[in-house]
């Protein structure tokens, strides 16, 4: 049987993180557990398989843009298979090419660059040269709107043709066609009928084709509600994502806050919260298709609603047993009950602080309290919830007493008597597109130039903030950058203090690596110290 379409989610690709590059690895494996016990069994080094080392982590949740996808087009009768990685799993797509499918659909959710497309195609159009290629999602909006902008002569735009889309047509990849709706499914589902029908691609609305030397632009349209697609029959979904016994679920989509260094396209019409029914209904489904554990990923748990507890214990009557861990404002933790959260299956937050400093976070319209981070922090730790915290380096106003604030807040957050484990990853600021620190009028205001990852301001440059990454990275004490690849089953097994001398002892081999001074026979020691029994 034909297939009408392969989607692919993801190619894979390093962290923007500054932090993780130095985390410590071991034969270029990052050092968790499965890998740790394995270099400990066999005498200081790997021998294959790594057993888990791809299941039970926060990472090897297969990415939802494509689950969404699937799901969208199987519920409207279209035949597809998913690709979480195409990279990583090269040899299944070419075993699905063997389907002969009409579409090869890319989502641009995880892929951030013109170049990693034009690569992935020009890979595509190697192995299946008469295949049509459908592009959407989130960095292909962007770089529409970005296009948009050149109209304007005080945007910089110029920096930008070789990284985005339909700004210059030198090097574009050769795609069929652009979804550039802010929701596309529709788009998608009537390209798609197009292609059964033999009929072309271009004209449809909320779509750019490449014409010629030029792109060309359907008619506007095509946008959907925020809630289309956000809810999951995930009966019909292939067992392959749930191998990992790690699911994503959203269970709201959308951020009202205009954080000055985010560039995600904001519109407050397009929030939305998933209904709490809807929600167990999900859970209760993803757990009886063999997950353990649930990444939610939304931006803000359920947006930050205030109703954090009635939802615990919702989870608690309704029987959940998943565990799980979410993104959430420290803000929406001040007055909720962290016990209640622990027992209803939190192990882990993930907060978006980036700065200890009061002048640094108004500077990035962040509307947080440094004190308030720290008692979050701390009250979370104290229920035996893991802590995983974001920070940013060199953000317009840093300076090295700023800088050095936020590493003290850093090292004081390990409370190393605590249950909960605190980890940490540190961005360098990167000056993007379409962020509000991007416009003109806030560039002036810090003597801001450059692009992306080089730049300059009135306080600081990228070369100055990545060096005081890597100083942080080697002063931080009692607490470690955070691994999403660690093995939950493993990790969560540990007691408390085993959690934290695990974390600690890695980190200070990782400090080791980092200055040149790491052999194999201290690892080996400072590993089987840190895992030994009452250790």
């Amino acid at each position: 049987m034909g297939l009408d379409a392969i989607i692919i989610s993801d190619i894979g690709g390093d962290s923007l993180s500054g932090s993780s590059p130095l985390r410590l690895e071991i034969d270029g494996k990052p050092a968790v557990l499965p890998t740790v016990l394995n270099f400990l069994k066999n005498g200081g080094r790997i021998v294959p398989p790594v057993i888990d080392e791809d299941r039970l982590s926060w990472s090897s949740a297969p990415k939802l843009n494509g689950i969404h996808l699937f799901h969208e087009l199987a519920r409207h009768g279209f035949s597809a298979e998913l690709i979480n990685n195409y990279y990583a799993e090269k040899d299944l797509f070419l075993r699905h090419l063997e389907r002969t499918p009409r579409a090869v659909v890319i989502s641009t959710t995880f892929i951030i660059s013109k170049q990693a497309i034009r690569s992935l195609v020009e890979d595509i159009r190697s192995h299946a040269p008469g295949v049509s290629i459908i592009l959407g999602g989130p960095f292909v909006y962007s770089s529409f709107l970005l296009m948009q902008k050149k109209a304007d002569p005080c945007y910089e735009t110029e920096p930008a043709k070789d990284d985005f889309l339909f700004l210059d047509v030198r090097e574009e990849p050769s795609v069929d066609l652009y979804i550039i709706s802010r929701s596309g499914h529709a788009v998608l589902r009537e390209a798609l009928k197009r292609l059964r029908g033999g009929r072309k691609l271009e004209g449809l609305s909320g779509t750019a084709w490449l014409d010629g030397n030029k792109y060309a632009f359907g008619p506007p349209g095509g946008n959907e509600e925020a809630d289309a697609g956000l809810a999951i029959d995930w009966n019909i979904l292939p067992d392959r994502v749930f191998r990992t016994a790690v699911v994503p679920i959203q269970a709201s989509t959308g951020c009202p806050y205009r954080c000055a260094y985010c560039n995600f396209i904001k519109d407050r019409r397009l929030t939305y919260v998933k209904p709490l029914d809807l929600l167990i209904a999900e859970l209760k489904s993803v757990s009886a298709r063999g997950a353990r554990y649930v990444r939610f990923i939304d931006d803000n748990f359920r947006l930050g609603k205030g109703d954090l507890d009635q939802v615990c214990r919702r989870f608690i009557e309704e029987g959940i047993e998943l565990q799980w861990m979410s993104f959430i404002r420290a803000s929406t933790l001040k007055n909720s009950d962290l016990e209640l959260l622990r027992r209803a299956g939190c192990v882990e937050m993930q907060l978006g602080l980036e700065s200890a400093d009061s002048r640094i976070l108004q500077n990035m319209n962040k509307q947080a309290d440094p004190t308030l981070y720290a008692g979050v922090v701390k009250d979370l730790l104290s229920a035996g919830i893991n802590a995983s915290c974001c920070f940013i380096f060199g953000f317009p106003g840093e300076t090295e007493e700023t800088v050095r604030r936020t590493i003290q807040f850093i090292r004081d957050s390990g409370h190393p008597g605590l249950e909960g484990v605190f980890s940490w990853s540190i961005y360098p600021f990167i000056l993007a597109p379409l962020s509000p620190v991007y416009e003109s009028e806030m560039r002036q205001r810090y003597d801001l130039s450059g692009y992306m990852m080089e730049w300059k301001h009135a306080t600081m440059d990228w070369k100055e903030a990545r060096g005081w990454i890597k100083k942080a990275f080697v002063e931080i004490e009692n607490s470690g950058p955070h691994y999403g690849e660690e093995n939950l089953d493993l990790f969560l097994g540990l007691s408390a203090a085993g959690r934290k001398n695990f974390s600690a002892g890695r980190h200070r081999l990782a400090k080791l690596a980092v200055s040149g001074k790491l052999d194999r026979e201290g690892m080996i020691r400072v590993f089987r110290e840190t895992l030994s029994p009452g250790s």
